[in-house]
């Protein structure tokens, strides 16, 4: 449990500075430097509306703070605190999640406003509320503006890592307030315990307790004004007196006097830690507070994350609009994992403890791995291969604290969201592309816990060798998940020279043959007796409560990306699976039952918006028929993401959504994301660019009619067979397709 100790209260002595835990710059980075602006063709509205549950906000890439507008939560598809129907606006809260299907976060809500704070409490939004006008908005990487005409007040926001800066301009010959609301919460969070300290004129501290999705929330921050300030405190909506309070909901309203002459601008630093490491960010990343030089910086931040791609989309309107859905997916696949640590590397575990840096690199969170070891880590080990192994570290580290490693990690919590234990494959991935300084008997022995525990049917499935259906939930998609993670745990021990546990976990990697049913050609569900579950219906949809995790039949039999040619075997050959996979596609989109609302972006049966068939389309090139593939590669790309608020057909899931697109667009993806190759398909572009970190590049070649089968595709001049491995790409030089 955490303990609200006097470094929690902010009064400790201030903790010793070590260096910086920012990744140093790559030659990637300095290469792109003289690189044409990228960051005209993105647009952060893009999965604002719709189901994309992503924000519009202020934020630099993987940085701690998210600083976005939030409207007031009006359903499921509010997760992210925004949503582009709305037009009502409570404030701007500093952290957010990109694209998730639960909502949590939203912390120290501020809100600038003029007239009587507590008559706003009595109307019936409960609060102050202004309304806007998307016209009157402008969002670009690391900037957001918005115009409050009822007000007459413009509001921009900025950010550094972990540092949210605001600027506001007051036109009114009025009182000049800002709203500083630590019990604001939406969606699963809720304020526990808040506190604010004023300590000067123009500074306050203070910390934010809550629970929620993640069950055990501590945020610390600074927050400094170039305005002196009036503070009236207001506890569980009371005013009261003084510099100093505590409790559930605390809040703040500073009061600056007539500032039409005079923009106010704010930092709030932000520390998992402590308050004197909110103090020692906020010294580090702003030591002095300039709006407009931040700005800049966070700007020049995302040219040189996306800078080292460089696109010939062609010049007419529908390559300039291939090229903002491609470098706005970019964007969304950098937001997350998340800087946790502060700048001298200290940072609250898994544990409930803080903890000093004890490796060189930062530590993360957020890590939505059921989603992202599909696609986004393998694109992460392309574009960003000097982050990775820290990335790695924050997961074993979770282990280390924890005992286990993370399922869904939030904020260095828990959160037992999803199936199977998929940071086993991202870090075998890591490690066999050489991107990680641990060591194969270091994460076998972290993978081996997770895979040995006694929970999730974990248990039912090392003693049946599936998941029985009459003893677990979601029985299916458990056994097909594990015995994918049980697939990389076999390859760990392997390299780690313990024969006898990749034995038994290459027979467990194999548990997919049990619930394989030739006579309908579906994994289905079977008992601990052995017999099928009927009745049986491939469209049948049940959320959770069935065989299938957010899928039907349909959905889930595909999932196999380990032994694919076994799996084709299993379904009579080549010839036959094809013919499956094109009944799937073709087939009609109608599920029975109680169908999620995450399954979307149906094509026949084949549903996009949600995860488990992100490799469908590329095992058409598995099976031979590499063009039947390519054609559902193009429909996808075309129909599936759109540059619009609504222009993703599911949630973003930090970054999935669109590593696919990114990967889509270049012409190949990780079907298995642990033997790093990557399945040829088409690319969307005729020539992109890639700086690596290695100071080498790729480059990328459509020759011919791209609307058509690619014919052949080279690296350096060599034929390729249908994959390439991870390794050749990171060599640089031309990657052609023939067409």
């Amino acid at each position: 449990m955490l303990k609200l100790s006097s470094t929690a209260l902010g009064f400790a002595a201030a903790l010793t500075l070590g260096a910086c835990s920012s990744p140093a710059e790559t030659p990637a980075q300095t290469a792109v430097a003289a690189s044409a602006d990228v960051l005209q063709y993105v647009d952060p509205f893009i999965a604002t509306g719709g189901h994309g549950h992503a924000f519009p906000g202020a934020v630099v890439p993987f940085g701690m703070v998210q600083l976005s507008p939030d409207n007031k939560s009006k359903g499921w598809d509010w997760t992210s605190g925004y949503h582009y129907s709305d037009n009502e606006l409570l404030g701007f809260s500093h952290t957010h999640l990109s694209g998730t299907g639960v909502g949590d976060l939203l912390d120290i809500l501020v809100l600038p406003f003029h007239g009587d704070y507590a008559a706003s409490l009595k109307s019936p939004a409960g609060r102050p509320v202004a309304t806007y006008s998307h016209a009157d908005e402008q969002a670009r990487p690391g900037y957001y503006a918005v115009q409050l005409k009822d007000q007459g007040i413009s509001a921009e926001l900025t950010a550094t890592e972990r540092v949210g800066v605001h600027r506001y301009q007051f036109s009114q010959a009025k009182d000049a307030q800002l709203l500083l609301d630590l019990g604001y919460a939406q969606n699963y969070d809720k304020a526990v315990v808040g506190f604010i300290r004023q300590l000067d004129a123009q500074t306050l501290v203070g910390y934010r307790v809550s629970t929620g999705w993640a069950k055990l929330q501590p945020l610390y921050f600074v927050a400094r004004f170039n305005q002196p300030f009036q503070a009236q405190l207001y506890q569980d909506g009371a005013a009261v007196k003084g510099t100093l309070l505590q409790t559930e909901k605390a809040a703040a309203v500073l009061n600056f006097g007539d500032l039409r002459q005079k923009p106010l601008e704010v930092a709030v630093a932000l520390s998992y830690v402590s308050i004197a490491g909110a103090q020692k960010n906020l010294a580090a990343e702003l030591p002095v507070l300039d709006f407009a030089t931040v700005k800049l910086q966070a700007a020049a931040k995302w040219q040189a994350q996306l800078g080292r791609f460089q696109v010939d989309a062609g010049t007419d309107a529908q390559g300039a609009t291939n090229k903002t859905k491609f470098y706005t997916a970019l964007y969304h696949s950098y937001l997350a994992p998340q800087l946790f640590s502060d700048v001298d590397g200290r940072y609250f575990g898994a544990d409930g403890a803080v903890h000093a840096g004890q490796h060189q690199s930062p530590r993360y969170t957020l890590f939505s791995l059921w989603d992202t070891f599909r696609g986004l880590h393998p694109l992460l080990t392309l574009t960003d291969p000097g982050r990775v192994d820290g990335m790695m570290h924050s997961l074993y580290g979770f282990y280390q604290e924890q005992g286990l490693l993370p399922t869904w990690d939030l904020m260095s919590n828990e959160t037992d969201v999803m199936i199977g234990h998929h940071a086993v494959p991202v870090l075998a991935d890591a490690y066999f592309k050489g991107l990680t300084t641990l060591s194969a008997q270091q994460l076998l022995d972290a993978s081996l816990a997770s895979a040995r525990q006694s929970r999730f049917g974990i248990d039912l499935f090392g003693k049946y060798g599936y998941v029985p259906s009459d003893l677990d939930v979601e029985a299916v998609s458990k056994t097909l998940e594990y015995a994918f993670d049980d697939h990389a745990i076999a390859r760990l021990a392997s390299a780690a020279g313990d024969t006898t546990t990749a034995a038994e976990f290459s027979q467990r990697a194999a548990a997919w043959q049990q619930l394989f049913d030739k006579s309908t050609g579906f994994m289905r569900g079977k008992t601990a007796k052995g017999a099928w579950v009927s009745p049986f219906n491939p469209i049948y949809v049940a959320h959770r409560t069935t065989d299938y995790t957010e899928a039907n039949a349909w959905q889930y039999s595909f999932f196999v990306p380990h032994q694919v040619d076994a799996m084709i075997k299993s379904y009579g050959g080549a010839e036959a699976f094809v013919a499956r996979l094109d009944q799937m596609f073709e087939m009609s989109s109608h599920m029975d039952g109680d169908v999620s609302p995450d399954i979307t972006g149906l094509i026949g049966q084949y549903a996009h918006g949600n995860e488990p068939v992100h490799h469908v389309p590329y095992l058409y090139a598995l099976a031979g028929a590499p063009a039947k593939g390519e054609a559902r590669i193009r429909h996808i790309r075309d129909t599936m993401y759109h540059a619009k608020p609504d222009g993703l057909a599911g949630n973003d899931d930090l970054g999935q959504m669109s590593a696919w697109y990114v990967l889509s667009s270049l012409g190949f993806y990780p079907v298995n994301p642990v033997d790093a190759g990557y399945v040829r398909g088409t690319p969307q572009f005729q020539t992109v660019t890639l700086q690596l970190d290695n100071g080498k590049q790729l480059r990328i070649l459509a020759k011919g009619d791209r609307q058509k089968p690619v014919k052949h595709w080279t690296l350096n001049g060599v034929e390729l067979p249908i994959s390439v491995d991870y390794r050749q790409l990171m060599q640089g030089g031309e990657l052609v397709f023939e067409f």
